[in-house]
């Protein structure tokens, strides 16, 4: 909160101390605009040259991306479903504070009157002590704190209208000189485990609002359940292969290619998630992408069910002309290249067959039994490699 004490406003917080190896830092919450007023952020740039002819460099973080400056906004400013749960991390010079020890405590009672505490009994009393915490006090200024990590999120707020409330958990380091400022970033972004991306679709699936990553995740799961699909059980669920999930091509991998069919690049398919956070209709034409998007129509109309069952057609065709390979547990089509070609072989033929209105297997069959001899060998295990196979079926 902010409080006047002596004709001067200053910032009062209420944070928990926590206890790492590279010392104390502090938790708390403090609302965008006391934030975006008090810190500002240190950018990485080029100073001179010294003497030896070495560059010489001040700061610690990145530049900001327009592009991404650009999708926070949206996201903080349009998205009903905004979040930032990840602190914003700060450093404050230790002459600009006041900290002060409490030791606060309380009672609670289980009584009819007030309470209905479900782990005390009737008309029982319990006293609770809470550990250490701490009041901060610093001037309510401009670049009295200093963003270690979080640039990109605060820049976010640069547009946003003063009705907007959005609190930020907040992480505070007291007096870190620039070095270990430059630790803890490059720590924060460069060692941490990165999630898996499988893991992300997958959880964009438990959203009960309609995306096109929640859309592909679904078809994913038809494809990978339904005994109707030739797909079944080849595709690892979360990424990982393990006795749950085994398979043999990754849900990423799946869930990317479907994106294309649908919104034609990640950009686009973030503008679209917006717009039905919001109770929009994205439109029939992409403008973040010029990528021919096949199955975009039956996407913004709901159709799902036409998108899995041409997937299911074709990859049965591939099933049928292509046995041998099918049947290969080596084989490259079970292999995230091999996939990926077949998938553009796909969506090629698919384009064809919305032409004449067939999307059936007995067009798809028909379209590769004149393809019968493609080899499958000798295929790089790289991006080269999804060219290299896909320019082998001469489609035309």
């Amino acid at each position: 909160m902010i409080k006047q004490i002596n004709d001067v406003e200053y910032v009062v917080l209420l944070c928990q101390r926590i206890e790492q190896p590279i010392g104390d830092l502090y938790t708390t919450s403090i609302n965008w605009q006391t934030l975006k007023k008090i810190a500002y952020t240190f950018p990485r740039v080029l100073m001179g040259i010294d003497e030896t002819g070495k560059e010489e460099y001040a700061g610690i973080q990145r530049h900001l991306s327009p592009d991404r400056v650009k999708e926070i906004s949206a996201y903080v400013n349009e998205d009903f479903a905004a979040t930032f749960p990840s602190s914003i991390i700060i450093n404050i010079p230790i002459e600009e504070l006041d900290v002060v020890a409490v030791n606060p405590s309380f009672t609670i009672s289980n009584n009819d009157d007030q309470n209905d505490i479900k782990c005390l009994n009737e008309n029982q009393t319990i006293n609770f002590e809470i550990p250490e915490l701490f009041v901060f006090t610093f001037p309510y200024k401009e670049g009295v704190a200093q963003i270690i990590d979080g640039q990109h999120r605060m820049s976010g707020f640069e547009s946003s209208s003063s009705d907007l409330k959005f609190d930020l958990p907040v992480t505070i380091f007291v007096d870190q000189l620039i070095p270990v400022q430059a630790e803890i970033f490059s720590t924060i972004n460069g060692k941490q485990t990165r999630v898996t991306p499988s893991l992300v679709y997958d959880l964009f699936g438990l959203s009960q609002k309609r995306s096109p990553y929640r859309v592909a995740n679904e078809i994913v799961r038809l494809l990978n359940e339904s005994e109707n699909s030739p797909l079944k059980n080849w595709i690892r669920i979360l990424g990982k292969a393990n006795k749950f999930y085994a398979g043999f091509i990754t849900q990423s991998t799946v869930v990317k290619n479907l994106l294309l069919l649908i919104c034609g690049n990640i950009k686009q398919a973030e503008e679209d998630k917006r717009l039905l956070a919001i109770g929009k209709k994205p439109e029939l034409k992409t403008t973040l992408t010029s990528r021919e998007t096949v199955f975009r129509d039956f996407f913004i109309d709901g159709e799902d069910e036409i998108i899995f069952k041409a997937i299911t057609n074709f990859f049965k065709a591939v099933q049928t002309t292509y046995s041998e390979e099918w049947n290969n547990e080596n084989s490259i089509i079970k292999k995230t290249v091999g996939f990926t070609a077949l998938f553009k072989v796909f969506m090629f033929l698919a384009k064809r067959g919305r032409e004449n209105d067939n999307l059936t297997y007995e067009f798809f069959q028909q379209e590769l039994s004149n393809k019968a001899d493609i080899s499958f060998n000798d295929i790089q295990l790289s991006s080269k490699g999804v060219n290299q196979l896909y320019n082998r079926f001469n489609l035309k």
